[in-house]
């Protein structure tokens, strides 16, 4: 079936392109791109990233409101805990769903992301098909689940990125069960993978890697239920007992240009009694976090929380990059523990630390997962796997 329009749409706070960064925006980046096909309108509805996008793609931007800007402000410099970020989400949300509504009204296929108090303000047309995209477990919030009840009844296909996101949803949306489907994250496998020396060279002036070293690199957003703070606690240990590790810590609060938060301040206190032995890069662009992943000895992904799958899992373990990784959520469905990466019990600083000195200690078990981790990726997990199953779902809701 020719599907001969479709608008993918993100969330009220990123552009597409990704010139801020972001997972979902990136995820829609590569895989708008590879459904561009003659004779198909395809949009992208984001906020507008002010630079030229991919060829053959419509770029619908919805410009920033002073309303909303200062409702951002106020949700960027408030804690997670702080019951003020709620109405200042809900104004943005209801303020830029608005106008999107109106940008999607023709489009044969509406393609929503991570983001369903959008489907609230669609008025579906006959004939219009509506899917949603969940990245997180946000149909799980207790606050929101009766209007989400509601507007589901809108939605064609939910598509899931791990399985553990699907049983979630089925579990409190069991009338919609058949409805919700599981399509698996994908990466570039040509782009993230082993650089050689090259990785090096190209982190001229943004990391130095010295070869005496032990590289550890952490990659993501810097907040709590990431379990940073978990890691820095275990690296004190590790860099005890090897003291040529050294641990780089990648990312920001949200996204590139993301103002500093009190957790943030909070990790640099915590890394102080290994300061010499840590470096906070910040926020780095995809073109140089391929030679990142390829230039260390390890990454560790450490969250406390049910990560519904994570793109660093992905981007790891092409990379050929030994990966270490808690055990919760959608993780476990890709990384198989002691085959193609470490997998340990979150929050557990002890358990984390012994596994790191463990896999470092001997490098030709790390190499053999290493393997077969790029091996899986290579095999099952690009982009060209992710946009066919993409297309047959849009086609056959």
């Amino acid at each position: 079936m020719l599907l001969n329009s479709i608008a993918i749409v993100v969330p009220e706070l990123l552009p597409v392109p990704p010139v801020q960064g972001g997972a979902v925006e990136h995820w829609v980046d590569e895989v708008s791109k590879r459904m561009v096909i003659p004779n198909r309108k395809l949009a992208v509805v984001s906020r507008p990233a002010g630079v030229p996008g991919h060829e053959g793609i419509e770029y619908i931007g919805i410009p920033w409101t002073d309303a909303e800007r200062f409702f951002h402000r106020i949700k960027d410099r408030v804690t997670w805990r702080n019951p003020l970020r709620y109405p200042a989400k809900i104004q943005n949300v209801f303020s830029y769903a608005h106008r999107v509504a109106k940008a999607v009204h023709p489009f044969d296929v509406v393609y929503l992301h991570n983001e369903p108090n959008l489907l609230l303000f669609l008025d579906k047309r006959p004939g219009q098909r509506i899917v949603l995209h969940m990245h997180n477990d946000h149909l799980s919030m207790r606050l929101f689940r009766p209007f989400y009840r509601r507007a589901l009844a809108k939605v064609d296909k939910v598509l899931c990125v791990s399985d553990y996101i699907r049983r979630q949803a089925v579990a409190h949306f069991p009338e919609y069960a058949e409805r919700f489907q599981v399509v698996f994250n994908s990466t570039d496998p040509a782009v993230f993978k082993p650089y050689g020396d090259e990785a090096k060279s190209q982190l001229e002036g943004i990391v130095r890697i010295n070869p005496d070293k032990r590289y550890l690199l952490y990659v993501g957003r810097l907040t709590p239920v990431k379990g940073v703070h978990v890691l820095i606690e275990a690296f004190r240990e590790i860099h005890r007992k090897i003291p040529e590790t050294r641990l780089i810590i990648t990312g920001s609060s949200f996204f590139g240009g993301a103002a500093k938060t009190a957790y943030e301040q909070q990790l640099v206190e915590l890394a102080k009694p290994v300061s010499d032995a840590i470096e906070f890069t910040g926020y780095l662009p995809h073109d140089k976090l391929k030679y990142l992943y390829s230039a260390v000895d390890m990454v560790v992904f450490p969250p406390i929380w049910q990560e519904p799958f994570g793109l660093v899992m992905l981007e790891a373990m092409a990379s050929g990059t030994c990966l270490v990784s808690s055990a919760v959520g959608g993780i476990p469905e890709v990384l198989e523990d002691q085959k193609n990466g470490i997998l340990v019990e979150p929050n557990n600083a002890d358990a984390l630390a012994k596994a790191v000195v463990s896999a470092l200690a001997n490098p030709a078990a790390m190499r053999q997962m290493e393997d077969s981790a790029r091996e899986k990726i290579a095999t099952g997990y690009a982009w060209e796997r992710l946009v066919a199953e993409i297309e047959k779902t849009l086609g056959n809701t």
